[in-house]
């Protein structure tokens, strides 16, 4: 074991080696296909949020040979200083005769300072190790919430409005219109002389459309509007609203809470606001 902890390695995936990186990931998860992989690779190497030759995760070797895999989808996000790095793992893998090492692996791959790490699906098993490593958890779970019913709550003065009718920052309305193009239902929340930024991811779970919370100031800005935010899903052919929660910060009205698929983060954290941009959960969804 030692000598094999001596070579192992871990190689930067970039554009010129993505080919190995898919015969891993098709390995790793052959659940999903070779073209689902493949499409999710192409746009993580493709999206804005990938800062100039960045690479997009690693390949871990021992004796030449690829044995695992973890992506790290890079992006920036506003934190309590301004704009702040974040590194997202995912599809995070290694072979059964060197699972062993993954631990070492993982310590490596988050060993940069002033990164903000996340892990938004992890395994039990990943759940374990992350907290090993100094992840804490960001969102103990997860509320479902009934759009036909909870449309029907009194309305208060805010409006869902388009991103032509906004007057929001010219980066921030690049990045909805970007996650529009990706498949996401966007809009912006005009609450008085506010203006939110919102993005939901489309899902399905028992053969229903519903929406993903992405991006929300605050999970409170969905809860306050939920009846106006419920009209304008719906509009968009969406039955439910999944939003990240804790225990603490839970609220009336869903059909369904889940405590036991967390999420996780490695560094500062606002746990009140929701940002997903840029995540497995668009490239990967």
């Amino acid at each position: 074991m030692i000598s094999a902890l001596a070579i192992m390695k871990l190689r930067p995936i970039d554009d010129r080696n993505s080919g190995e990186a898919l015969a891993v990931l098709n390995r790793g998860f052959p659940e999903k296909t070779e073209s689902f992989w493949a499409a999710g690779l192409r746009k993580i190497l493709s999206s804005p949020s990938r800062r100039g030759a960045e690479p997009v995760g690693f390949l871990m070797t021992v004796g030449e040979k690829d044995v695992g895999i973890v992506l790290t989808i890079p992006s920036e996000q506003p934190g309590p200083d301004g704009m702040r790095n974040v590194v997202n793992l995912a599809a995070w893998y290694v072979d059964e005769p060197h699972r062993w090492l993954a631990p070492r692996m993982l310590q490596k791959v988050v060993a940069q300072e002033k990164v903000v790490f996340t892990d938004l699906t992890p395994s039990p098993a990943a759940q374990q190790i992350n907290e090993r490593l100094g992840f804490e958890i960001l969102n103990e779970g997860f509320q479902v919430f009934p759009l036909p019913w909870t449309a029907l709550r009194a309305r208060k003065q805010a409006r869902v409005i388009s991103l032509e009718e906004s007057k929001l920052a010219d980066d921030t309305r690049a990045m909805l219109d970007r996650h529009a193009m990706l498949g996401c239902v966007v809009g912006v929340l005009q609450n008085g002389a506010e203006q939110h930024p919102l993005v939901f991811s489309r899902m399905i779970r028992r053969r229903l459309p519903g929406a993903r919370v992405i991006l929300t100031d605050s999970k409170r800005l969905i809860v306050d509007n939920l009846a106006v935010i419920s009209r304008y899903l719906l509009g968009n052919g969406m039955l439910f609203l999944q939003m990240d929660a804790n225990r603490a910060d839970s609220t009336a009205g869903s059909i369904i809470s889940r405590w036991s698929a967390p999420t996780y983060v490695k560094g500062a954290a606002d746990r009140s606001r929701i940002d997903h941009t840029y995540s497995e959960l668009i490239f990967l969804g």
